[in-house]
């Protein structure tokens, strides 16, 4: 991979372009009033931009788009930036891409799950894109499930309908293969997990695969009879908060809720052995 110039610099906006080779391409616009542009009004840039110098002597934005297009905001000519060194392939630029994107944890989970199809498509190893991305193989098939599943059903996660955590737990229920299931069943049995505690949503996934023609309806009070789910108030602090989001970051949950009910069943299954 090429390495990161030792230097910042300052690149004239008008010599930028964005390119095609960043992971993050949900969420990159800027107006007036984001919180970045009031950062940088007030207090300069602080983390450079990362290019990559094309042939014609302009650069391609690798890291930072929305910085750029903040600068752009403000009226400034210039950005600072750091330049990467030697030839730098589409591939390489990729690459850096997630994993800055990654350490800044602000990058849509979409996007993540598009760059992983992406390395997919050229490597065709859940290997090697593991070895590639620094993931594990367990994370690469989980967003390469993600990527396939049925467009509608995707529609709906944008829509907030339900979560990306709930279409994969309906997919589990209803024989784990995105590529022939009904969607129609997936999308309902989705909208059924997104109402249910994440204990309840793995009875369902039981009831379904044992019972596949149950009505989703009959399934779901199944699921709640064998679950006898207690309500109950825990009080965390800042620190344990936190750290619940970097289990929510890491997992791809869509959840902080879900997350904190993983952690408690890891918990408990810790404590049982």
């Amino acid at each position: 991979m090429p390495l990161i110039g030792s230097g910042i610099v300052e690149v004239e906006l008008d010599k930028i372009t964005s390119g095609t080779s960043q992971a993050r391409q949900r969420n990159v616009g800027v107006s007036k009033d984001d919180d970045l542009v009031s950062s940088i009004r007030k207090n300069g840039l602080l983390s450079p931009i990362i290019l990559k110098q094309l042939n014609d002597g302009g650069f391609e934005i690798v890291v930072g788009q929305r910085r750029f297009l903040a600068h752009k905001e403000l009226g400034m000519s210039t950005i600072k930036a750091c330049i990467l060194e030697g030839d730098v392939s589409e591939i390489d630029a990729k690459k850096i891409s997630l994993i800055e994107n990654l350490a800044r944890k602000d990058m849509k989970h979409a996007d993540y799950v598009d760059t992983v199809q992406w390395f997919m498509d050229r490597y065709n190893s859940t290997t090697t894109v593991a070895e590639e991305l620094g993931i594990s193989a367990a994370t690469v098939r989980k967003y390469l499930t993600i990527s396939r599943l049925p467009s509608d059903v995707k529609g709906d996660i944008e829509q907030k309908t339900y979560e990306t955590r709930d279409a994969l737990r309906a997919l589990e229920a209803l024989g784990n293969d995105e590529t022939t299931v009904d969607v129609e069943m997936l999308r309902e049995t989705a909208k059924e997990m997104h109402k249910l505690a994440p204990q309840v949503q793995k009875k369902l996934i039981s009831v379904k695969k044992h019972e596949p023609d149950t009505p989703i309806g009959v399934a779901v009070e199944k699921a709640k009879k064998r679950a006898e789910l207690h309500k109950f108030t825990i009080e965390v602090t800042p620190d344990q908060q936190a750290r619940i989001g970097m289990f929510q970051s890491s997992r791809g949950l869509d959840s902080f809720q879900y997350a904190a009910a993983e952690l408690i069943d890891m918990g408990l299954e810790v404590a049982e052995e």
